[in-house]
């Protein structure tokens, strides 16, 4: 089982408005994830933080598709709200996280178990 952390959303994880993440992630641990997806390892521990920053297991999330990679300026105006609502433009989106909308981030979709 791998991990991600939801510091920013745990509150949004846990009610399920956050359905969906966006991550900046290497090929290599993509590679991992899709793998997983593949083989029918999706469900996965969701922490509040980093377990090495003293992070909790909070939850355990099931992918509900296979993780693919998308250019920020490509995400669909409804994942704002799937991504936890805590902005309401792309914009707001790209500032939160510090990228540019031309980056290709990892997108991973699930459900809480």
């Amino acid at each position: 089982m791998a991990i991600l952390s939801f510091a920013l959303t745990t509150e949004e994880l846990l009610d399920g408005t956050k359905t969906v993440t966006r991550r900046d992630w290497k090929d290599s641990h993509m590679s991992n994830w899709q793998e997983w997806y593949e083989a029918g390892r999706r469900v996965h521990s969701a922490y509040d933080q980093l377990p090495i920053a003293g992070g909790e297991k909070i939850a355990e999330i099931r992918l509900t598709e296979r993780p693919y990679w998308e250019r920020l300026k490509d995400m669909p105006e409804s994942d704002l709200e799937a991504e936890g609502g805590m902005v309401d433009t792309r914009a707001e989106f790209y500032e939160l996280i510090g990228l540019p909308p031309s980056a290709e981030v990892a997108v991973v979709r699930f459900e809480v178990v």
